[in-house]
Protein backbone atom coordinates (compact mmCIF):
# COMPACT_ATOMS: atom_id res chain seq x y z
CA UNK A 1 0.00 0.00 0.00
CA UNK A 2 1.46 3.48 -1.25
CA UNK A 3 1.87 6.72 1.03
CA UNK A 4 -1.17 8.30 1.96
CA UNK A 5 -0.70 12.30 2.41
CA UNK A 6 -3.69 14.16 4.22
CA UNK A 7 -3.05 17.86 3.14
CA UNK A 8 -5.27 20.38 5.62
CA UNK A 9 -4.89 23.87 4.46
CA UNK A 10 -7.40 26.74 6.03
CA UNK A 11 -9.76 25.95 2.49
CA UNK A 12 -9.92 24.18 -1.09
CA UNK A 13 -10.42 26.05 -3.99
CA UNK A 14 -12.78 24.59 -6.14
CA UNK A 15 -14.50 25.67 -9.73
CA UNK A 16 -17.49 26.50 -7.74
CA UNK A 17 -16.56 28.00 -5.26
CA UNK A 18 -13.77 28.29 -2.04
CA UNK A 19 -14.63 26.08 0.75
CA UNK A 20 -13.10 26.54 4.56
CA UNK A 21 -13.95 22.96 5.62
CA UNK A 22 -12.32 20.77 3.48
CA UNK A 23 -8.93 18.88 3.27
CA UNK A 24 -7.50 16.51 0.55
CA UNK A 25 -6.25 13.62 0.80
CA UNK A 26 -3.13 12.07 -1.22
CA UNK A 27 -2.45 8.49 -2.20
CA UNK A 28 0.45 8.32 -4.52
CA UNK A 29 -0.20 10.36 -7.97
CA UNK A 30 -3.64 11.06 -6.95
CA UNK A 31 -5.79 12.52 -5.52
CA UNK A 32 -8.16 9.82 -3.27
CA UNK A 33 -10.54 11.95 -1.74
CA UNK A 34 -11.94 15.70 -0.58
CA UNK A 35 -13.96 15.43 2.32
CA UNK A 36 -14.06 17.35 5.94
CA UNK A 37 -10.57 16.62 7.69
CA UNK A 38 -12.13 14.30 10.42
CA UNK A 39 -13.60 11.69 7.65
CA UNK A 40 -10.15 11.15 6.19
CA UNK A 41 -7.82 11.16 9.17
CA UNK A 42 -8.20 7.81 9.54
CA UNK A 43 -7.31 7.00 5.68
CA UNK A 44 -3.86 9.04 6.17
CA UNK A 45 -0.51 7.70 7.19
CA UNK A 46 0.70 10.94 7.42
CA UNK A 47 -1.38 14.49 8.06
CA UNK A 48 0.29 17.93 6.91
CA UNK A 49 -1.47 20.81 8.00
CA UNK A 50 -0.95 24.13 5.57
CA UNK A 51 -1.99 27.36 7.73
CA UNK A 52 -3.49 30.28 6.57
CA UNK A 53 -2.94 28.76 2.81
CA UNK A 54 -5.57 27.88 0.22
CA UNK A 55 -5.02 24.85 -1.59
CA UNK A 56 -5.58 24.94 -5.41
CA UNK A 57 -5.05 22.89 -8.76
CA UNK A 58 -1.90 23.03 -10.21
CA UNK A 59 -1.43 25.77 -13.15
CA UNK A 60 -1.55 24.73 -16.83
CA UNK A 61 0.01 27.46 -19.28
CA UNK A 62 -0.68 26.70 -22.73
CA UNK A 63 2.27 29.08 -23.82
CA UNK A 64 5.89 29.01 -22.49
CA UNK A 65 8.43 30.68 -24.50
CA UNK A 66 11.36 30.06 -22.13
CA UNK A 67 12.15 30.54 -18.38
CA UNK A 68 14.99 29.47 -15.80
CA UNK A 69 16.92 31.65 -18.14
CA UNK A 70 16.46 29.30 -21.01
CA UNK A 71 14.49 30.15 -24.10
CA UNK A 72 13.19 27.10 -26.58
CA UNK A 73 14.08 28.66 -29.57
CA UNK A 74 17.81 28.46 -28.12
CA UNK A 75 17.33 25.21 -26.83
CA UNK A 76 15.46 23.41 -28.77
CA UNK A 77 16.18 20.19 -26.82
CA UNK A 78 14.50 17.86 -23.94
CA UNK A 79 17.40 19.46 -21.76
CA UNK A 80 16.07 22.87 -22.74
CA UNK A 81 12.60 21.64 -22.05
CA UNK A 82 13.56 20.56 -18.63
CA UNK A 83 15.08 23.59 -17.60
CA UNK A 84 12.20 25.70 -18.27
CA UNK A 85 9.57 22.76 -17.00
CA UNK A 86 11.31 23.10 -13.73
CA UNK A 87 11.72 27.10 -13.49
CA UNK A 88 7.68 27.02 -13.94
CA UNK A 89 7.09 24.37 -11.85
CA UNK A 90 8.77 26.30 -8.86
CA UNK A 91 6.27 28.69 -9.30
CA UNK A 92 3.28 26.55 -9.77
CA UNK A 93 2.49 25.76 -13.22
CA UNK A 94 2.65 21.70 -13.29
CA UNK A 95 1.70 21.57 -16.55
CA UNK A 96 3.07 23.26 -19.46
CA UNK A 97 3.30 23.39 -23.91
CA UNK A 98 7.43 25.16 -23.93
CA UNK A 99 6.62 27.27 -26.77
CA UNK A 100 8.46 27.57 -29.88
CA UNK A 101 7.75 31.09 -31.90
CA UNK A 102 8.91 31.51 -35.64
CA UNK A 103 11.82 29.16 -36.39
CA UNK A 104 13.50 27.94 -39.41
CA UNK A 105 12.59 23.81 -40.23
CA UNK A 106 15.94 22.40 -38.67
CA UNK A 107 14.81 24.00 -35.20
CA UNK A 108 11.03 23.26 -35.16
CA UNK A 109 12.35 19.54 -36.33
CA UNK A 110 14.70 19.96 -33.14
CA UNK A 111 12.18 20.84 -30.98
CA UNK A 112 9.33 18.74 -31.82
CA UNK A 113 12.02 16.07 -31.38
CA UNK A 114 13.05 16.86 -27.81
CA UNK A 115 9.77 17.82 -27.16
CA UNK A 116 8.88 13.74 -27.73
CA UNK A 117 12.23 12.84 -25.80
CA UNK A 118 10.84 14.81 -22.79
CA UNK A 119 7.39 13.20 -22.84
CA UNK A 120 8.94 9.87 -23.20
CA UNK A 121 11.22 10.51 -20.48
CA UNK A 122 8.10 11.78 -18.26
CA UNK A 123 9.76 15.06 -17.94
CA UNK A 124 7.32 16.55 -14.48
CA UNK A 125 5.33 19.57 -16.10
CA UNK A 126 5.76 18.74 -19.88
CA UNK A 127 2.69 17.58 -21.86
CA UNK A 128 3.23 18.85 -25.46
CA UNK A 129 4.39 21.70 -27.44
CA UNK A 130 3.56 24.45 -28.98
CA UNK A 131 4.39 25.95 -32.27
CA UNK A 132 3.55 29.69 -32.58
CA UNK A 133 4.24 30.22 -35.98
CA UNK A 134 5.76 30.53 -38.34
CA UNK A 135 2.70 30.70 -40.55
CA UNK A 136 1.59 34.47 -39.27
CA UNK A 137 1.02 37.37 -41.20
CA UNK A 138 3.59 39.57 -41.12
CA UNK A 139 2.67 42.74 -40.52
CA UNK A 140 0.74 41.22 -36.89
CA UNK A 141 4.18 39.24 -36.86
CA UNK A 142 4.64 41.24 -33.41
CA UNK A 143 8.30 39.93 -31.87
CA UNK A 144 8.69 37.16 -34.12
CA UNK A 145 11.71 37.28 -36.71
CA UNK A 146 10.16 38.69 -40.08
CA UNK A 147 12.58 36.86 -42.07
CA UNK A 148 11.29 33.63 -41.05
CA UNK A 149 7.54 34.28 -41.82
CA UNK A 150 6.21 32.24 -44.38
CA UNK A 151 3.05 30.37 -45.77
CA UNK A 152 3.05 26.57 -45.05
CA UNK A 153 5.45 23.87 -46.68
CA UNK A 154 4.74 20.45 -47.46
CA UNK A 155 8.04 19.36 -45.26
CA UNK A 156 6.82 21.29 -42.33
CA UNK A 157 3.12 19.90 -42.34
CA UNK A 158 4.75 16.36 -42.81
CA UNK A 159 6.61 16.90 -39.45
CA UNK A 160 3.71 18.41 -37.49
CA UNK A 161 1.22 14.74 -38.86
CA UNK A 162 3.72 12.56 -37.37
CA UNK A 163 2.98 10.45 -33.82
CA UNK A 164 3.00 12.85 -31.23
CA UNK A 165 3.11 11.30 -27.79
CA UNK A 166 1.62 14.71 -26.24
CA UNK A 167 -0.23 17.73 -27.00
CA UNK A 168 0.45 19.57 -30.02
CA UNK A 169 -0.79 23.11 -30.55
CA UNK A 170 -0.17 25.57 -33.57
CA UNK A 171 -0.98 29.25 -33.72
CA UNK A 172 -1.72 30.13 -37.34
CA UNK A 173 -2.70 33.51 -39.61
CA UNK A 174 -6.26 32.70 -40.86
CA UNK A 175 -4.67 33.10 -44.26
CA UNK A 176 -3.02 29.90 -43.21
CA UNK A 177 -5.42 28.11 -42.62
CA UNK A 178 -6.92 26.60 -45.40
CA UNK A 179 -8.31 23.27 -46.04
CA UNK A 180 -5.09 21.82 -47.27
CA UNK A 181 -3.58 22.73 -44.04
CA UNK A 182 -6.16 22.64 -41.95
CA UNK A 183 -7.39 18.99 -42.40
CA UNK A 184 -4.39 16.84 -42.30
CA UNK A 185 -3.05 18.72 -39.17
CA UNK A 186 -6.75 18.12 -37.53
CA UNK A 187 -6.40 14.55 -38.45
CA UNK A 188 -2.84 14.06 -37.23
CA UNK A 189 -4.21 15.44 -34.18
CA UNK A 190 -2.57 18.57 -34.05
CA UNK A 191 -4.81 21.76 -31.84
CA UNK A 192 -5.22 24.61 -34.04
CA UNK A 193 -5.25 28.47 -32.92
CA UNK A 194 -5.41 31.52 -34.29
CA UNK A 195 -3.00 34.39 -33.98
CA UNK A 196 -0.88 36.81 -35.47
CA UNK A 197 -2.95 37.71 -37.82
CA UNK A 198 -5.01 41.07 -39.66
CA UNK A 199 -7.88 38.40 -40.71
CA UNK A 200 -11.26 40.33 -41.32
CA UNK A 201 -14.24 38.69 -38.94
CA UNK A 202 -15.35 36.90 -41.88
CA UNK A 203 -11.88 35.41 -42.55
CA UNK A 204 -11.62 34.87 -38.63
CA UNK A 205 -14.99 33.00 -38.82
CA UNK A 206 -13.88 31.01 -41.82
CA UNK A 207 -11.08 29.61 -39.97
CA UNK A 208 -13.12 28.67 -37.25
CA UNK A 209 -15.17 26.61 -39.11
CA UNK A 210 -12.42 24.36 -40.38
CA UNK A 211 -11.32 23.72 -36.76
CA UNK A 212 -9.75 26.35 -35.32
CA UNK A 213 -10.73 26.39 -31.76
CA UNK A 214 -8.45 28.91 -30.06
CA UNK A 215 -7.43 32.10 -30.18
CA UNK A 216 -3.52 32.83 -29.36
CA UNK A 217 -3.04 35.98 -26.82
CA UNK A 218 -6.52 37.75 -27.46
CA UNK A 219 -6.52 41.07 -28.69
CA UNK A 220 -2.70 41.19 -28.76
CA UNK A 221 -1.29 40.98 -32.69
CA UNK A 222 -4.58 40.46 -34.43
CA UNK A 223 -6.98 42.80 -36.18
CA UNK A 224 -8.92 44.63 -33.05
CA UNK A 225 -12.54 44.85 -32.66
CA UNK A 226 -14.32 48.23 -34.33
CA UNK A 227 -18.32 48.45 -34.42
CA UNK A 228 -18.18 48.22 -37.86
CA UNK A 229 -15.35 45.90 -38.33
CA UNK A 230 -14.76 43.43 -35.18
CA UNK A 231 -11.91 41.85 -36.27
CA UNK A 232 -10.53 39.06 -35.11
CA UNK A 233 -11.13 39.78 -31.72
CA UNK A 234 -14.96 40.28 -32.15
CA UNK A 235 -15.51 37.33 -34.16
CA UNK A 236 -13.42 35.18 -31.29
CA UNK A 237 -15.51 36.90 -28.47
CA UNK A 238 -18.76 35.90 -30.34
CA UNK A 239 -18.11 32.57 -31.51
CA UNK A 240 -19.16 29.92 -29.09
CA UNK A 241 -17.17 27.25 -30.39
CA UNK A 242 -13.80 29.09 -29.36
CA UNK A 243 -11.78 29.22 -26.46
CA UNK A 244 -9.49 32.71 -25.97
CA UNK A 245 -6.31 32.66 -24.37
CA UNK A 246 -4.71 36.15 -22.79
CA UNK A 247 -2.02 37.50 -21.14
CA UNK A 248 -2.94 38.84 -18.41
CA UNK A 249 0.56 40.25 -16.24
CA UNK A 250 -0.49 43.73 -16.22
CA UNK A 251 0.77 45.52 -19.58
CA UNK A 252 -0.72 43.32 -23.00
CA UNK A 253 -4.12 43.79 -21.98
CA UNK A 254 -6.30 46.33 -19.85
CA UNK A 255 -8.03 44.64 -16.90
CA UNK A 256 -11.15 46.22 -18.40
CA UNK A 257 -10.69 44.31 -21.85
CA UNK A 258 -9.93 41.28 -19.48
CA UNK A 259 -12.73 41.66 -17.83
CA UNK A 260 -14.82 42.28 -21.33
CA UNK A 261 -13.64 39.19 -22.64
CA UNK A 262 -14.20 36.84 -19.21
CA UNK A 263 -17.68 38.33 -18.95
CA UNK A 264 -18.22 37.18 -23.44
CA UNK A 265 -16.81 33.62 -22.95
CA UNK A 266 -17.78 32.34 -19.72
CA UNK A 267 -15.34 30.56 -17.58
CA UNK A 268 -15.18 27.39 -20.00
CA UNK A 269 -13.56 29.56 -22.39
CA UNK A 270 -11.69 32.06 -21.13
CA UNK A 271 -7.93 30.77 -20.85
CA UNK A 272 -4.81 32.61 -19.36
CA UNK A 273 -1.24 32.25 -20.39
CA UNK A 274 1.98 34.16 -19.61
CA UNK A 275 3.87 33.89 -22.48
CA UNK A 276 6.95 33.84 -20.75
CA UNK A 277 10.17 34.25 -22.33
CA UNK A 278 13.53 33.20 -20.52
CA UNK A 279 13.50 36.27 -17.54
CA UNK A 280 10.15 34.23 -16.22
CA UNK A 281 11.17 32.80 -12.92
CA UNK A 282 14.74 34.56 -12.53
CA UNK A 283 16.19 38.14 -11.72
CA UNK A 284 17.49 38.58 -14.85
CA UNK A 285 16.66 41.71 -16.43
CA UNK A 286 17.25 41.26 -20.23
CA UNK A 287 16.98 38.28 -22.69
CA UNK A 288 17.46 37.80 -26.59
CA UNK A 289 14.13 36.99 -28.71
CA UNK A 290 13.73 36.57 -32.23
CA UNK A 291 17.83 38.02 -32.61
CA UNK A 292 16.57 40.89 -30.92
CA UNK A 293 17.73 41.81 -27.44
CA UNK A 294 14.78 42.39 -24.64
CA UNK A 295 15.60 44.60 -21.30
CA UNK A 296 12.41 44.03 -18.25
CA UNK A 297 11.55 47.73 -17.82
CA UNK A 298 8.84 48.09 -15.15
CA UNK A 299 7.76 44.59 -15.71
CA UNK A 300 7.57 44.82 -19.24
CA UNK A 301 9.85 43.31 -21.65
CA UNK A 302 10.40 45.56 -24.78
CA UNK A 303 12.63 44.69 -27.53
CA UNK A 304 14.77 47.09 -29.82
CA UNK A 305 11.69 48.07 -32.10
CA UNK A 306 10.21 49.44 -28.78
CA UNK A 307 7.53 46.20 -28.95
CA UNK A 308 6.16 44.04 -26.03
CA UNK A 309 7.87 40.93 -26.78
CA UNK A 310 6.64 38.26 -24.35
CA UNK A 311 6.30 38.48 -20.43
CA UNK A 312 8.31 38.02 -17.64
CA UNK A 313 6.18 36.41 -15.72
CA UNK A 314 4.99 32.76 -14.52
CA UNK A 315 1.05 32.37 -14.83
CA UNK A 316 0.90 32.24 -10.90
CA UNK A 317 1.53 36.05 -11.37
CA UNK A 318 -1.61 36.56 -13.08
CA UNK A 319 -3.73 35.51 -10.19
CA UNK A 320 -3.46 38.40 -8.37
CA UNK A 321 -4.04 40.46 -11.43
CA UNK A 322 -6.93 38.76 -12.07
CA UNK A 323 -8.22 39.06 -8.43
CA UNK A 324 -7.60 42.66 -7.86
CA UNK A 325 -7.92 44.35 -11.19
CA UNK A 326 -10.22 42.01 -12.91
CA UNK A 327 -12.62 41.45 -10.10
CA UNK A 328 -12.46 37.77 -10.53
CA UNK A 329 -13.09 35.68 -7.28
CA UNK A 330 -10.11 33.00 -6.69
CA UNK A 331 -11.81 30.31 -7.81
CA UNK A 332 -12.96 32.20 -11.20
CA UNK A 333 -9.01 33.26 -11.47
CA UNK A 334 -7.93 29.33 -11.12
CA UNK A 335 -10.42 28.03 -13.10
CA UNK A 336 -8.42 30.46 -15.95
CA UNK A 337 -5.83 29.44 -15.09
CA UNK A 338 -6.17 25.75 -14.57
CA UNK A 339 -9.65 23.90 -15.65
CA UNK A 340 -10.11 25.93 -18.60
CA UNK A 341 -6.67 25.17 -19.67
CA UNK A 342 -7.16 21.43 -19.21
CA UNK A 343 -10.28 21.37 -21.25
CA UNK A 344 -8.89 23.21 -23.67
CA UNK A 345 -6.55 20.21 -24.15
CA UNK A 346 -8.13 17.73 -23.65
CA UNK A 347 -6.57 16.94 -19.92
CA UNK A 348 -9.37 15.07 -18.34
CA UNK A 349 -6.73 13.77 -15.70
CA UNK A 350 -5.99 17.65 -14.09
CA UNK A 351 -7.23 21.38 -13.79
CA UNK A 352 -9.15 20.54 -10.65
CA UNK A 353 -9.27 19.67 -6.98
CA UNK A 354 -11.08 16.31 -7.27
CA UNK A 355 -10.74 12.72 -6.80
CA UNK A 356 -9.20 9.89 -8.85
CA UNK A 357 -7.45 13.09 -10.51
CA UNK A 358 -3.89 14.05 -10.76
CA UNK A 359 -2.47 15.22 -7.69
CA UNK A 360 -1.17 18.19 -8.69
CA UNK A 361 -1.98 20.96 -6.35
CA UNK A 362 -0.79 24.75 -4.99
CA UNK A 363 -1.03 26.17 -2.11
CA UNK A 364 -1.56 30.25 -2.03
CA UNK A 365 -1.08 32.60 0.73
CA UNK A 366 -3.88 35.17 1.35
CA UNK A 367 -2.29 37.81 -1.45
CA UNK A 368 -2.35 34.15 -3.87
CA UNK A 369 0.88 33.69 -3.79
CA UNK A 370 2.56 30.16 -4.47
CA UNK A 371 3.67 28.84 -1.26
CA UNK A 372 4.03 25.29 -1.99
CA UNK A 373 3.41 22.78 -5.41
CA UNK A 374 2.98 19.17 -5.76
CA UNK A 375 3.56 17.57 -9.10
CA UNK A 376 1.73 14.23 -9.39
CA UNK A 377 2.02 13.92 -5.40
CA UNK A 378 5.37 14.77 -5.33
CA UNK A 379 6.53 18.42 -3.48
CA UNK A 380 8.14 20.58 -5.42
CA UNK A 381 11.55 21.97 -3.80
Amino acid sequence: MGTTTLLVPDAVALPEGVREDLAVLVDGTLIAAVDRPERLAGRASSVERLEGLTLGPGLIDLQVNGGGGVLLNDEPSTEGIRRIAEAHLRHGTTSLLPTLITADLATMTAAVEGARLALEAGVPGVVGLHLEGPYLDAPRRGAHEAALVRTPRAEELALLQQPFPGRLLMTLAASAATEQVTIPLRLAGVLLSLGHTEATAEEARTAFDRGVGLVTHLYNAMSPLAHRAPGVVGAALADTRVTTCLIADGHHVHPIAIRAAYEAKGPEQFVCVSDAIAVAGTDLDEAVLAGQRVRVQGGRCINEEGNLAGSAITLAESLPILVRHVGLSLDQALVACATAPAQALGLADRGRVAPHLRADLVALDPEHGVRRTWCGGEPVA
